[in-house]
Parts: C-alpha cells; sequence; structure tokens
C-alpha cells in the first residue's frame, strides 16, 4: 500500500481518518464482544458435554449394579440353600458315622465296662475307698503310663502355684512378704505331703497286691481306649460314604450346585449383553436427549470463531493503516475523534487549508499541551 502525506490533503482527509478511527474503535469493541462470547459458548458446550458424560456414566453404573444386584441375590439365596444342605448332610453323614463307630466298636467297649466292673469289685471286697477309683488317685500313687506321669507334673505346678494366686489375690497387702510367702509354700505342700503319706502308707501299701491286680485292669481298658480310638480314626478317614445312603442329600446338593452354575452363566452372558449393546443404548438415548443443546452451542461457538477472525482481521488491517498512513505524520496522541473533529472545525472556518496548517492551528490556539511536529 502506497504511504500518502496526509499533512498536505484537505478537509475531506480528515473525515476519511475519522472514519477510520470510529470503525477501528467499533471493531474494537466487537472483537471484544466476540472474545467473550467465545468464552461463553466454549464454556456452556464444555458444561453440556461434561453433564452428558456424568449421566452417561451414572446410568450406565446404576443399570449395571442393578443386573448385577438382581443376579447375587439370586445366587446368595442358593449359596445359603447349598450351605444349609451341605450341613444337614455332614450331620447325617456324622451320626451314620458315629453309629457305626458305636457299633464296630461295641465289643471293646463293652470289654471296658468289663473291666471297669472289676475295679470296681476288687475296691468293694477290699474295703478300698470308691473315692480313690479314678485316673488321678492311680496317676498319683502306681503310675504306669506316660499320661500318669503328666498328672503328676501338672499336679505338683499347681501345688506350687495355688498358694501363689491366694497370696497375690487374697491376702492383704499388710501381710504379703516373703515370709508368708514361704509359710503359704509350705502349709499347702505339708497339707498335701501328709495327705499323701497317710494314703500311701495306710491304704495303698496295705493293699498293694489287690491295687496291681486293680492296676492290670485300667492296663487293659487303657489299651482298649487306644484300640477304640484307632479304629474311629481309621472310620472317620474312610472316604467309601456308600453305607450311610447319603444319596438324597446329594441329589438335593447337585442340584442347587446346577442352579448356581446356571445363574452365574445367566449372570455372564446378561453383562456381555449390556456391555456390548445395552450400554451402547442407553448412551444412544442420553445423547439424543442432550444432542440439540451440544449442536446449538456448537453453531454457535462456530459461528462466533469465525465472525471474530473476520472481525481481527479487519481490525488489523485498519490498525496497520492508521499506523502507516495517519499516525507516521500526525503523531499518536492525534489520532482521536475528537482532536480529529476540532481540526475539521478549524478547516472549515477558513482557519487552514491543509491538515497541516489546521494541526498547527490547532496546537497553538486549542490544545497548547501538545508536542509540536
Amino acid at each position: 500500500m502506497e504511504e500518502i502525506n496526509v499533512l498536505n490533503k484537505g478537509v475531506y482527509m480528515l473525515y476519511e481518518i475519522k472514519d477510520d478511527l470510529v470503525r477501528n474503535d467499533s471493531l474494537k469493541g466487537r472483537a471484544e464482544k466476540l472474545a467473550e462470547d467465545e468464552r461463553r459458548y466454549s464454556k456452556q458446550l464444555d458444561t453440556a458435554k461434561k453433564k452428558l458424560a456424568s449421566e452417561i456414566n451414572t446410568t450406565i453404573s446404576k443399570r449395571r449394579g442393578e443386573i448385577e444386584s438382581t443376579f447375587n441375590s439370586q445366587l446368595n439365596s442358593n449359596r445359603s440353600r447349598l450351605k444349609k444342605e451341605q450341613s444337614r448332610r455332614a450331620s447325617a453323614k456324622n451320626s451314620k458315622v458315629t453309629k457305626r463307630i458305636e457299633n464296630e466298636t461295641e465289643d471293646l467297649r463293652e470289654e471296658i465296662r468289663s473291666h471297669k466292673e472289676e475295679i470296681r469289685s476288687i475296691f468293694s471286697r477290699n474295703g478300698i475307698p470308691g473315692i480313690l477309683n479314678n485316673n488321678f488317685c492311680f496317676a498319683i500313687f502306681m503310675p504306669n503310663s506316660l499320661g500318669d506321669f503328666g498328672i503328676m507334673a501338672l499336679t505338683a505346678l499347681v501345688i506350687i502355684l495355688m498358694p501363689i494366686l491366694i497370696f497375690l489375690f487374697l491376702i492383704p497387702e499388710g501381710l504379703q512378704n516373703g515370709w508368708f510367702m514361704a509359710f503359704l509354700l509350705v502349709l499347702f505342700l505339708g497339707l498335701f505331703g501328709c495327705l499323701y503319706y497317710f494314703i500311701r502308707k495306710y491304704i495303698y501299701k496295705q493293699k498293694k497286691r489287690e491295687l496291681k491286680e486293680a492296676v492290670r485292669f485300667r492296663s487293659k481298658i487303657i489299651n482298649l481306649k487306644r484300640r477304640i480310638s484307632k479304629k474311629e480314626k481309621n472310620i472317620r478317614k474312610d472316604s467309601d460314604e456308600s453305607g450311610y445312603e447319603l444319596g438324597e442329600f446329594d441329589e438335593k446338593i447337585n442340584s442347587i450346585q446346577q442352579q448356581i452354575d446356571s445363574i452365574v452363566e445367566e449372570k455372564k452372558n446378561a453383562l456381555t449383553v449390556f456391555e456390548n449393546q445395552t450400554k451402547r443404548d442407553i448412551s444412544n438415548e442420553i445423547n439424543s436427549r442432550y444432542s440439540p443443546e451440544i449442536e446449538e452451542d456448537e453453531r454457535n461457538l462456530e459461528k462466533t470463531i469465525n465472525e471474530k477472525h473476520s472481525v481481527e482481521a479487519e481490525l488489523s488491517e485498519l490498525t496497520i493503516k492508521i499506523s502507516k498512513q495517519y499516525e507516521t505524520y500526525l503523531g499518536k496522541e492525534v489520532l482521536s475523534v475528537n482532536v480529529v473533529d476540532s481540526m475539521i472545525n478549524i478547516m472549515n472556518d477558513g482557519n487552514a487549508e491543509t491538515i497541516a496548517d489546521a494541526l498547527d492551528y490547532y496546537k497553538k490556539t486549542v490544545d497548547k499541551g501538545l508536542q509540536t511536529l
């Protein structure tokens, strides 16, 4: 664009300059308004898209949860039935196993009863107090097994702990001292020792032969109990359940398990259909409700952006023109509508023939604060 020295031009050029300045201000205002509209439409569009995505995600999650909840409820119900039926089967089996153990160990238990009766007879015939006919007394006075020695060790521990516990929890603090603790220990040991000595001297030594006979029967009872325990263990480990008549329970358990497997498969298929089809249908339905609003915002945003680009292009071109053709000669401080109007009046009143004369006259008479060219 060829530059023109506007200082030599007449009043018509001032009118052109004024038009360009007014147009420039108008374009600036329009560009700012369009920029604000762009931000507003962009925000509206972003909000609408976020609402759309949120509703789709929430709805899909809710529907999927409803499907899973329905199937899980059925599964939990059937699993509860299965657990109850398995419990009934286990109870029935345990009852049958117990009965089998009783039947297969009846002869052994009968021998035990016979031996116990022999022991009671020995005590009765020989005037031995029946209160001594127990495992504890046999273990203390006539031990003959590892278990008996365990009872002896436990008894010794109790004899030592009892006075300590009494001392700590029952004796007043004023009496709690080392001498009193020693007294309690000696007292308990003495009482037990005296009782042990009396029973051993006046009962076990005098009836030693008879009691040895009782110990012999007791040993037989212990061996029979071991045989019963071993037999019971083998029966419980036996994996053959054919003799327990559990078929009815097994049929019910299998039927319930098949129902559970069927529900699991149906749930899997329902979730597959949901993921492959239902989810897409839900998204499409929600999209169809939001699409008019989103499409309108997109159209408004696109229209605003295009118009803003056009205005900005025109504003840029006009700004360059004002800078190159007017500001270069007149100075930036002169390029305002008010100053240009004053200069137009000066020229229309005949006080200047060129813009340069009008500017000089304006500086001298109207605004002496302006810098001279």
